[in-house]
């Protein structure tokens, strides 16, 4: 199965995919904004691989929390 990363997904459409994706099988990293948001979505699917926090608005900044999550394994040029 697949590592899927989902932005934006500590709430809504995007927890539900992950859901959906975890249910399957995959191994599924969520995105939130802040730490309240990270510690709802981990407690709403704890199967989840991890919780990645931070703003991914701008290239610039989905860059640096992919730089710094590199503890699933992710490498950018």
């Amino acid at each position: 199965m697949s590592r899927i990363f989902i932005s934006g997904s500590s709430t809504g459409l995007g927890l539900m995919a992950a859901e959906l994706l975890v249910q399957q099988g995959h191994q599924v990293v969520l995105h939130a904004r802040n730490a309240n948001r990270a510690e709802d979505a981990l407690r709403a699917l704890p199967q989840a691989e991890a919780v990645v926090v931070g703003d991914l608005e701008t290239i610039a900044g989905a860059r640096k929390r992919l730089y710094a999550s590199t503890t699933w394994g992710i490498s950018m040029p």
